[in-house]
Protein backbone atom coordinates (compact mmCIF):
# COMPACT_ATOMS: atom_id res chain seq x y z
CA UNK A 1 0.00 0.00 0.00
CA UNK A 2 2.88 2.33 0.88
CA UNK A 3 4.58 1.45 -2.48
CA UNK A 4 1.13 2.13 -4.41
CA UNK A 5 0.51 5.52 -2.47
CA UNK A 6 4.58 6.44 -3.14
CA UNK A 7 3.89 5.86 -7.04
CA UNK A 8 0.47 8.04 -7.12
CA UNK A 9 3.00 10.63 -5.22
CA UNK A 10 5.78 10.40 -8.20
CA UNK A 11 3.00 9.85 -11.02
CA UNK A 12 0.87 13.22 -9.33
CA UNK A 13 4.13 15.31 -9.35
CA UNK A 14 5.11 14.80 -13.17
CA UNK A 15 1.42 15.48 -14.04
CA UNK A 16 1.61 19.05 -11.94
CA UNK A 17 1.76 22.35 -13.85
CA UNK A 18 2.66 25.70 -12.10
CA UNK A 19 1.38 29.17 -12.06
CA UNK A 20 3.98 31.34 -12.23
CA UNK A 21 3.60 34.76 -11.75
CA UNK A 22 5.06 38.21 -12.89
CA UNK A 23 8.41 39.35 -11.49
CA UNK A 24 8.09 42.53 -12.47
CA UNK A 25 5.29 45.33 -13.53
CA UNK A 26 5.23 48.20 -16.01
CA UNK A 27 2.41 50.65 -15.73
CA UNK A 28 2.00 52.82 -19.09
CA UNK A 29 0.22 55.72 -19.15
CA UNK A 30 -2.98 54.33 -21.22
CA UNK A 31 -4.14 51.43 -22.51
CA UNK A 32 -1.38 49.21 -23.99
CA UNK A 33 -1.72 48.20 -28.14
CA UNK A 34 1.48 47.54 -28.75
CA UNK A 35 5.14 47.12 -27.61
CA UNK A 36 8.59 46.53 -29.08
CA UNK A 37 12.02 45.58 -27.00
CA UNK A 38 15.40 47.29 -28.03
CA UNK A 39 18.90 47.55 -26.38
CA UNK A 40 17.50 46.98 -22.83
CA UNK A 41 14.54 49.40 -23.27
CA UNK A 42 10.98 48.96 -23.83
CA UNK A 43 8.75 50.98 -25.94
CA UNK A 44 4.93 51.35 -25.18
CA UNK A 45 2.45 52.60 -27.33
CA UNK A 46 -0.68 53.55 -25.77
CA UNK A 47 -4.29 54.50 -27.08
CA UNK A 48 -2.97 57.87 -25.40
CA UNK A 49 -0.75 58.95 -28.48
CA UNK A 50 2.30 58.68 -26.05
CA UNK A 51 5.06 55.93 -25.84
CA UNK A 52 6.34 55.29 -22.99
CA UNK A 53 9.87 54.54 -22.61
CA UNK A 54 10.81 51.98 -19.48
CA UNK A 55 14.42 50.92 -18.62
CA UNK A 56 14.08 46.96 -18.69
CA UNK A 57 15.88 46.64 -15.55
CA UNK A 58 14.42 49.04 -13.29
CA UNK A 59 10.89 49.12 -14.54
CA UNK A 60 10.99 52.90 -14.43
CA UNK A 61 9.77 55.31 -16.58
CA UNK A 62 12.89 57.28 -18.86
CA UNK A 63 10.92 59.74 -21.13
CA UNK A 64 8.06 59.88 -23.00
CA UNK A 65 7.46 59.93 -26.79
CA UNK A 66 4.22 62.24 -27.43
CA UNK A 67 2.38 62.42 -30.78
CA UNK A 68 0.35 65.49 -31.76
CA UNK A 69 -3.62 65.20 -31.29
CA UNK A 70 -5.54 64.66 -34.13
CA UNK A 71 -9.23 66.03 -35.66
CA UNK A 72 -11.59 63.12 -35.63
CA UNK A 73 -14.46 62.38 -38.26
CA UNK A 74 -16.19 64.77 -35.59
CA UNK A 75 -14.11 67.54 -35.87
CA UNK A 76 -13.41 67.19 -32.35
CA UNK A 77 -9.30 67.21 -30.92
CA UNK A 78 -8.39 63.89 -29.90
CA UNK A 79 -5.16 61.98 -29.02
CA UNK A 80 -3.41 60.39 -31.78
CA UNK A 81 -4.26 56.51 -31.04
CA UNK A 82 -0.84 54.52 -31.62
CA UNK A 83 -1.58 50.83 -33.33
CA UNK A 84 1.43 49.43 -33.61
CA UNK A 85 5.01 50.14 -32.72
CA UNK A 86 8.29 47.94 -34.18
CA UNK A 87 12.26 48.70 -33.53
CA UNK A 88 15.31 48.36 -35.60
CA UNK A 89 18.80 49.20 -35.37
CA UNK A 90 18.22 52.09 -32.92
CA UNK A 91 14.97 53.38 -35.07
CA UNK A 92 11.68 53.30 -33.63
CA UNK A 93 8.30 52.68 -36.85
CA UNK A 94 5.12 54.14 -34.97
CA UNK A 95 1.59 53.45 -36.73
CA UNK A 96 -0.90 55.84 -35.39
CA UNK A 97 -4.52 56.54 -36.22
CA UNK A 98 -4.39 60.26 -37.53
CA UNK A 99 -7.04 63.02 -39.38
CA UNK A 100 -10.63 61.73 -39.73
CA UNK A 101 -9.41 57.95 -39.09
CA UNK A 102 -6.30 58.05 -41.84
CA UNK A 103 -3.46 56.22 -40.51
CA UNK A 104 0.36 58.55 -40.14
CA UNK A 105 2.99 56.52 -40.11
CA UNK A 106 6.20 58.13 -38.29
CA UNK A 107 9.93 57.39 -37.81
CA UNK A 108 11.74 57.97 -34.52
CA UNK A 109 15.77 58.21 -34.52
CA UNK A 110 17.97 60.07 -32.06
CA UNK A 111 15.17 61.84 -30.52
CA UNK A 112 13.84 63.06 -33.56
CA UNK A 113 10.03 62.33 -34.51
CA UNK A 114 9.63 62.39 -38.47
CA UNK A 115 6.11 61.85 -40.10
CA UNK A 116 6.90 59.33 -43.03
CA UNK A 117 3.20 58.57 -44.69
CA UNK A 118 0.67 61.23 -43.85
CA UNK A 119 -3.19 60.95 -43.84
CA UNK A 120 -3.23 62.46 -47.84
CA UNK A 121 -2.47 58.40 -48.78
CA UNK A 122 -5.75 57.23 -47.10
CA UNK A 123 -4.39 54.69 -45.58
CA UNK A 124 -6.82 52.06 -42.96
CA UNK A 125 -3.39 50.25 -41.88
CA UNK A 126 -3.75 47.61 -38.71
CA UNK A 127 0.13 47.27 -37.88
CA UNK A 128 3.38 47.81 -39.64
CA UNK A 129 6.64 46.29 -39.10
CA UNK A 130 10.13 46.48 -40.30
CA UNK A 131 11.77 44.29 -43.18
CA UNK A 132 14.78 43.28 -43.36
CA UNK A 133 15.97 46.14 -45.42
CA UNK A 134 14.90 48.68 -42.71
CA UNK A 135 11.78 49.62 -44.73
CA UNK A 136 8.19 49.70 -43.29
CA UNK A 137 5.77 46.95 -44.27
CA UNK A 138 2.44 47.80 -43.48
CA UNK A 139 -1.04 45.51 -43.39
CA UNK A 140 -4.44 46.83 -43.82
CA UNK A 141 -8.11 46.16 -42.64
CA UNK A 142 -8.32 45.54 -46.64
CA UNK A 143 -6.23 42.68 -46.98
CA UNK A 144 -3.81 44.99 -48.60
CA UNK A 145 0.11 45.09 -48.07
CA UNK A 146 2.11 47.83 -48.68
CA UNK A 147 6.08 48.86 -48.43
CA UNK A 148 7.35 52.23 -47.58
CA UNK A 149 10.47 53.91 -47.59
CA UNK A 150 11.34 55.44 -44.15
CA UNK A 151 13.54 58.46 -46.13
CA UNK A 152 11.18 59.67 -48.21
CA UNK A 153 7.89 57.53 -47.64
CA UNK A 154 8.11 56.40 -51.42
CA UNK A 155 5.43 53.64 -51.78
CA UNK A 156 7.56 50.63 -53.57
CA UNK A 157 3.69 48.65 -53.69
CA UNK A 158 0.89 48.26 -52.34
CA UNK A 159 -1.05 44.53 -53.32
CA UNK A 160 -4.08 42.64 -52.08
CA UNK A 161 -3.13 39.73 -50.56
CA UNK A 162 -6.23 37.94 -49.70
CA UNK A 163 -10.19 38.95 -50.55
CA UNK A 164 -11.06 38.54 -47.04
CA UNK A 165 -10.20 41.35 -43.64
CA UNK A 166 -6.90 40.92 -42.10
CA UNK A 167 -6.53 39.02 -39.00
CA UNK A 168 -2.73 39.13 -38.15
CA UNK A 169 0.51 40.18 -39.79
CA UNK A 170 4.17 39.11 -38.70
CA UNK A 171 7.65 39.43 -40.54
CA UNK A 172 9.22 36.48 -40.72
CA UNK A 173 13.33 35.31 -41.32
CA UNK A 174 14.82 38.48 -40.16
CA UNK A 175 12.43 40.30 -42.19
CA UNK A 176 12.34 38.77 -45.68
CA UNK A 177 8.84 37.26 -45.20
CA UNK A 178 5.55 38.40 -44.34
CA UNK A 179 2.63 36.00 -42.95
CA UNK A 180 -0.45 37.15 -42.90
CA UNK A 181 -3.69 35.80 -41.81
CA UNK A 182 -7.66 37.03 -42.76
CA UNK A 183 -10.78 36.45 -40.91
CA UNK A 184 -11.82 33.35 -43.29
CA UNK A 185 -9.14 31.51 -41.26
CA UNK A 186 -6.35 31.85 -44.42
CA UNK A 187 -2.34 32.23 -43.94
CA UNK A 188 -0.12 33.25 -46.61
CA UNK A 189 3.22 34.07 -47.51
CA UNK A 190 4.28 36.99 -48.60
CA UNK A 191 7.83 38.27 -50.50
CA UNK A 192 8.85 41.47 -48.21
CA UNK A 193 10.61 42.84 -50.87
CA UNK A 194 8.55 42.31 -53.74
CA UNK A 195 5.09 42.10 -52.39
CA UNK A 196 4.84 38.44 -53.99
CA UNK A 197 2.27 36.07 -52.67
CA UNK A 198 4.72 32.80 -52.60
CA UNK A 199 2.56 30.43 -51.28
CA UNK A 200 -0.81 29.54 -49.36
CA UNK A 201 -0.32 27.72 -45.52
CA UNK A 202 -2.87 25.06 -45.29
CA UNK A 203 -4.48 26.22 -41.93
CA UNK A 204 -6.04 25.27 -39.16
CA UNK A 205 -9.14 27.14 -38.53
CA UNK A 206 -12.53 27.89 -39.80
CA UNK A 207 -12.63 31.19 -39.07
CA UNK A 208 -11.24 33.98 -38.14
CA UNK A 209 -7.31 33.77 -37.36
CA UNK A 210 -6.55 36.80 -34.46
CA UNK A 211 -2.68 36.14 -33.98
CA UNK A 212 0.25 34.46 -35.25
CA UNK A 213 3.78 34.03 -34.01
CA UNK A 214 6.82 32.08 -35.73
CA UNK A 215 10.31 30.58 -35.12
CA UNK A 216 12.34 28.59 -36.68
CA UNK A 217 10.37 27.35 -38.81
CA UNK A 218 7.31 27.02 -36.81
CA UNK A 219 4.11 28.41 -36.70
CA UNK A 220 1.46 29.34 -34.38
CA UNK A 221 -1.89 30.88 -34.40
CA UNK A 222 -4.65 31.53 -32.74
CA UNK A 223 -8.33 31.83 -34.34
CA UNK A 224 -11.65 32.54 -33.30
CA UNK A 225 -12.84 29.32 -34.10
CA UNK A 226 -11.28 28.24 -30.68
CA UNK A 227 -8.40 26.70 -31.59
CA UNK A 228 -4.50 26.47 -32.04
CA UNK A 229 -2.99 25.92 -34.83
CA UNK A 230 0.16 24.43 -35.39
CA UNK A 231 2.36 23.95 -38.13
CA UNK A 232 5.85 22.37 -38.28
CA UNK A 233 8.53 21.70 -41.46
CA UNK A 234 8.89 18.12 -40.23
CA UNK A 235 5.50 16.73 -39.32
CA UNK A 236 2.21 17.20 -39.99
CA UNK A 237 0.25 20.46 -38.84
CA UNK A 238 -2.43 19.63 -35.45
CA UNK A 239 -4.47 21.95 -33.72
CA UNK A 240 -5.44 22.08 -29.98
CA UNK A 241 -9.15 22.85 -28.72
CA UNK A 242 -9.80 26.01 -26.92
CA UNK A 243 -12.78 26.87 -24.48
CA UNK A 244 -12.91 30.42 -25.98
CA UNK A 245 -11.73 32.53 -29.07
CA UNK A 246 -7.74 32.82 -28.85
CA UNK A 247 -7.05 36.30 -29.54
CA UNK A 248 -2.88 36.22 -29.00
CA UNK A 249 -0.24 33.35 -29.15
CA UNK A 250 3.43 33.30 -28.65
CA UNK A 251 6.34 30.98 -29.42
CA UNK A 252 9.86 30.56 -27.58
CA UNK A 253 12.34 31.87 -29.84
CA UNK A 254 14.17 28.13 -29.72
CA UNK A 255 10.24 26.95 -30.73
CA UNK A 256 9.82 24.51 -28.49
CA UNK A 257 7.40 25.84 -26.22
CA UNK A 258 4.01 27.55 -27.79
CA UNK A 259 1.65 29.73 -25.41
CA UNK A 260 -1.53 31.13 -25.97
CA UNK A 261 -4.39 33.16 -24.04
CA UNK A 262 -6.67 30.35 -22.11
CA UNK A 263 -9.94 31.47 -20.16
CA UNK A 264 -12.18 33.90 -19.18
CA UNK A 265 -9.00 34.61 -16.05
CA UNK A 266 -6.78 35.88 -19.13
CA UNK A 267 -4.02 33.73 -17.88
CA UNK A 268 -1.69 32.50 -20.38
CA UNK A 269 -1.17 28.60 -21.48
CA UNK A 270 2.51 27.59 -22.33
CA UNK A 271 2.54 23.70 -24.46
CA UNK A 272 5.47 21.52 -25.24
CA UNK A 273 4.88 21.98 -29.09
CA UNK A 274 6.37 18.38 -30.15
CA UNK A 275 4.29 16.65 -27.03
CA UNK A 276 1.42 18.84 -27.67
CA UNK A 277 1.03 18.83 -23.03
CA UNK A 278 -0.16 21.56 -21.48
CA UNK A 279 2.44 22.96 -18.98
CA UNK A 280 2.56 26.28 -16.65
CA UNK A 281 0.46 28.68 -16.98
CA UNK A 282 1.11 32.53 -16.68
CA UNK A 283 -1.25 33.91 -14.32
CA UNK A 284 -1.66 37.35 -13.62
CA UNK A 285 -3.47 39.68 -16.07
CA UNK A 286 -6.92 41.18 -15.22
CA UNK A 287 -7.94 42.12 -18.84
CA UNK A 288 -7.41 40.58 -22.25
CA UNK A 289 -3.83 40.16 -23.51
CA UNK A 290 -2.76 41.57 -26.67
CA UNK A 291 0.85 40.79 -27.33
CA UNK A 292 3.20 38.11 -25.96
CA UNK A 293 6.71 38.75 -26.79
CA UNK A 294 10.32 36.89 -26.14
CA UNK A 295 13.43 38.37 -24.63
CA UNK A 296 14.76 35.73 -25.00
CA UNK A 297 14.10 31.73 -24.14
CA UNK A 298 13.62 32.52 -20.10
CA UNK A 299 11.84 35.97 -19.87
CA UNK A 300 8.58 36.93 -21.60
CA UNK A 301 6.63 40.11 -21.28
CA UNK A 302 2.99 40.24 -21.90
CA UNK A 303 0.41 43.22 -22.40
CA UNK A 304 -3.16 43.36 -22.25
CA UNK A 305 -5.94 46.00 -22.99
CA UNK A 306 -5.03 47.99 -20.20
CA UNK A 307 -2.24 50.17 -18.85
CA UNK A 308 -0.06 46.59 -17.88
CA UNK A 309 2.91 45.35 -19.80
CA UNK A 310 4.05 42.33 -17.23
CA UNK A 311 7.65 40.58 -17.53
CA UNK A 312 7.60 36.82 -16.28
CA UNK A 313 10.54 34.47 -16.13
CA UNK A 314 10.01 30.86 -17.10
CA UNK A 315 11.74 27.92 -14.97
Amino acid sequence: MKRLCLLLLIFSSTLYCRDIYPSMEFRASGIVSDFTIYDGKLYVGTDRGVVDVFDIKSAKLLYQIPLDPVRNERSKIVPARILSVDSKDGVLLILSIGENGFRDLWIYKSFVLKKVVGVNRKLFAKEARFSDRGEAVVGTFGSRVARYSIEEGYEAYNIKASQSSMGDMVVVEGGKRVLFSDEAGEIFLIDAKSGRVLKRIYSKHLDKIHHLAYSKGVLISGGHDRRVGVYLKSSKPYYIRTSLPVFCVAITPDAKTGLFTSGDDQAIQLFDIKSRKMTDRLVGHTSMVNQIKFMDDKRVLSSERGPKVLLWRIP
